[in-house]
């Protein structure tokens, strides 16, 4: 067992919880960002799958909102969502959610894009986020600190052996084993020997 770790997952576990319903006054302007997501357990409590920061000062409560809004391009923690909502159905659309809506429109090929079925798979992200999801926040004002201890913090509860995901974690269907194996939805910071 990680002490580093299980200490981590005490310290955020006893932090105010917040949902999709949260108020942006409730949390600081700059901090890091950990998410719970439900059946997901580790030392003893609710286990850490995502850690987040930002890199604009003042964009906490911007970048959390991010995750809630049904925009994929400005949110990998949702672009992560979908292609394992769609890994676990062999679905082929995957190919699709991985492009950029946004790049595509301004290259002029919107016709390339079927939104309806996009905006179907945002809703179900929106809907695994809203019933599975909470989050905690740690306020930290200084940039470079800030995105240090995310990486820290990343690494640490990816090397931590008691931080398995379960048999039935959605991530689990993710085509990238630093996803699978560290049973985070993070990528960056997830060391590669994993």
């Amino acid at each position: 067992m990680s002490r580093e770790c299980e200490k981590l997952h005490d310290e955020f576990s006893r932090l105010d919880r917040f949902c999709d319903d949260y108020q942006e006054k409730q949390m600081p302007n700059n901090g890091i960002y950990v998410v719970f997501e439900s059946g997901e357990a580790a030392h003893n409590t609710d286990r850490i799958v995502r850690i987040g920061s930002h890199e604009s000062q003042g964009r906490l409560p911007g970048r959390i909102r991010d995750h809630f809004s049904p925009d994929k391009d400005g949110s990998i923690f949702r672009k992560h969502i979908g292609r394992c909502i769609l890994g676990a159905r062999n679905d082929p659309f995957l190919k699709e959610w991985n492009k950029n809506r946004k790049k595509l429109i301004e290259a002029g090929l919107e016709e390339t894009i079927d939104f309806e079925r996009l905006e179907r798979i945002e809703q179900e992200v929106s809907a695994y986020i809203t019933a599975n999801m909470s989050f905690a926040v740690v306020e930290a004002e200084s940039k470079p600190e800030r995105l240090a201890t995310e990486l820290e913090m990343i690494a640490t509860i990816a090397r931590c052996a008691d931080c398995a995901p379960s048999k039935n974690w959605l991530g689990l269907h993710h085509y990238d084993d630093r996803i699978r194996k560290s049973g985070l939805w993070n990528i960056e910071g997830v060391p590669d020997y994993l």
